[in-house]
């Protein structure tokens, strides 16, 4: 497999497992290609990314921010914004 596992070691996982595998796999992918573009990038490139998860965003899972209290959830609901 491109990832770098075979199919009968992905199927003798849970779904659990599977899951958290592919995804540290991806950040890692993502790390290595940050650290290769940061160690050739030019000294004349001042935007340049200071972390993989500014360089490559859409491998990285959106972070859940705080939950929303029930009494607005239900406010939000009658005004039809959510």
């Amino acid at each position: 497999m491109e990832l770098g596992y075979l199919y009968k070691d992905l199927y003798e996982m849970t779904m659990t497992e599977l899951e958290e595998t592919l995804e540290y796999r991806r950040q890692g992918l993502a790390y290595e290609i940050y650290r290769i573009g940061s160690l050739c990038h030019s000294p004349l490139i001042k935007d340049f990314p200071g972390s993989p998860k500014e360089a490559i965003p859409e491998l990285f899972p959106v972070e859940k921010g705080i939950p929303m209290p029930d009494f607005l959830v239900e406010k939000a609901i009658k005004r039809g914004v959510l």
